[in-house]
């Protein structure tokens, strides 16, 4: 079972992580996007945010959202960099670890004709995407953000893992969700405040205690490797102009760094 009370909220949360946990919250749901507006300036988790409210003894939740309530933000192209972009958040800023949860948001009512034309190819979009950044495989578990009538499409499809219901009681097939007990997370209505933050609460289903939550170890600077007694190195400079990928390990799940290819001839100090 979750160890507190699970909030979800828009703004940073990392100044106030240690006052979040006095205050009975075990798991605070933050946001991946590609940019923040100006409305909303604290969106999008930041490394610094996650390891604050880890440090304090929280769990962390992530939803992807970028907009997405209404249907001109749905196409099996835009779940695709949807996918790709939550992905390398999630492995190259965050460091979430392999097995937990990302949801992605579709945050209005959503028909089934709708959910049929595009939302369902977003959704392949967003698996597809997340195998594309994953050297083949999905490495996180995929869930959605809605109507009861949307999460139940999207299982039965096979795309998604975790179901997140909406806190608009008025959605199509909400309740009967509820009733059923078919989700891992229940938004509660209404909308409130915590400490200063609006947040929403969350409750998880009993019989489904893992919805995808994680923690974080605070990232250490890489050491560097020793030299072998009674060798000499000279030290270069090399930036990659073409996309190159440099990880911090040899496996996918480590920290991936991107730069610009350039390279020199003498040692770092002499240009």
């Amino acid at each position: 079972m979750v160890d507190g009370k699970i909030i979800d909220t828009l703004w940073f949360a990392g100044a106030k992580a240690a006052q979040l946990k006095q205050a009975g919250i075990g798991t605070v749901i933050r946001y991946y996007n590609f940019q923040n507006s100006s409305a909303l300036p604290q969106k999008r988790l930041t490394l610094a945010e996650a390891e604050e409210l880890c440090a304090a003894g929280l769990q962390l939740g992530a939803v992807f959202q970028q907009r997405q309530n209404q249907l001109a933000d749905f196409s099996k192209a835009k779940g695709m960099r949807a996918g790709r972009k939550a992905f390398q958040i999630a492995t190259d800023e965050i460091g979430q670890p392999e097995g937990s949860g990302i949801y992605f948001s579709v945050d209005y009512d959503a028909t089934q004709a709708e959910i049929g034309a595009a939302i369902q190819p977003y959704f392949e979009g967003v698996r597809e995407g997340m195998v594309a950044e994953g050297d083949g495989e999905v490495r996180f578990k995929i869930g959605a953000y809605g109507s009861g009538l949307l999460n139940g499409i999207l299982r039965e499809a096979g795309l998604i893992e975790l179901c997140w219901l909406s806190m608009s009681r008025g959605f199509t097939g909400t309740r009967a969700a509820i009733t059923a007990g078919e989700y891992d997370l229940n938004q509660i209505p209404p909308a409130t405040s915590l400490l200063g933050l609006g947040i929403d609460y969350d409750e998880p289903n009993p019989s489904r205690p893992d919805f995808g939550a994680f923690t974080i170890e605070p990232h250490a600077a890489p050491e560097a490797a020793p030299v072998p007694p009674g060798e000499t190195g000279t030290a270069y400079v090399v930036t990659a102009r073409s996309g190159l990928r440099l990880r911090a390990g040899y496996r996918v799940r480590y920290r991936r760094y991107d730069a610009l290819w350039h390279s020199r001839t003498g040692p770092v100090g002499q240009e």
